[in-house]
């Protein structure tokens, strides 16, 4: 995650859950039609639930998996990130390891947001004009993060149709990709080690981390 290093993995997190988590007043199914509010309706719930629940969370920080869980979860495409960041690797893998990645995968993500979220600043968020073309299926949703005394954060959400709405299923900030650069930390380990080893290091790791 070199690349990611200048800005900070957790405040790049903070910027993405800061405009990826919530619901508005628009219906469910007009939310889920349009990738342009899918993102710009993502603030409201959880910053709403992290100041209702901000007594119980400073007792059981813990407790912010669970919403996350329930938030993002479905507006994730895990699957198919699962399949970038593994890439040639995703091909030759086992099925019982592929289900083992997606899981540990998912699992990573959500606690590194969930810890994010926990350190969460009221940053104010810039949706742009959308540029894609909605028929194609696939979407890129450009916003700019604004945080006092500090230069604007382009962060762009890429998405592609689903039958049940638009997934995102990559993330980038300033240009750099989070699958690009788990894709290029998860090929060094593999080759170095295994494939098995990633899964069972990840595993360890997520299971380390929710204690």
């Amino acid at each position: 995650m070199t690349s990611l290093s200048q800005r900070g993995v957790v405040g790049f997190l903070l910027c993405v859950f800061s405009a990826l988590l919530s619901f508005s007043s628009l219906t469910y199914a007009a939310v889920e039609d349009n990738p342009q509010q899918l993102v710009q309706v993502t603030t409201d719930k959880m910053l709403a639930r992290l100041k209702q629940n901000k007594t119980e969370l400073d007792k059981k920080p813990e407790l912010i998996y669970d919403y996350v869980s329930e938030i993002v979860l479905p507006h994730f495409d895990f699957i198919r990130m699962s399949q970038w960041v593994l890439a040639k690797n995703w091909r030759v893998a086992e099925k019982e390891q592929k289900i083992r990645f997606i899981r540990a995968f998912r699992t990573l993500l959500i606690r590194t947001y969930g810890v994010a979220l926990l350190e969460y600043t009221q940053q104010k968020i810039n949706y742009l004009p959308l540029r894609s073309d909605l028929a194609s299926g696939d979407v890129t949703v450009r916003t700019e993060i604004i945080e006092k005394g500090k230069q604007p954060v382009a962060l762009n959400y890429s998405l592609h149709k689903k039958d049940k709405g638009w997934k995102v299923y990559d993330i980038s900030v300033d240009g750099v990709s989070l699958i690009s650069n788990y894709r290029t930390s998860f090929a060094s380990e593999i080759k170095q080690t295994s494939i098995d080893a990633l899964i069972e290091r990840l595993e360890k790791h997520n299971q380390k981390a929710g204690a």
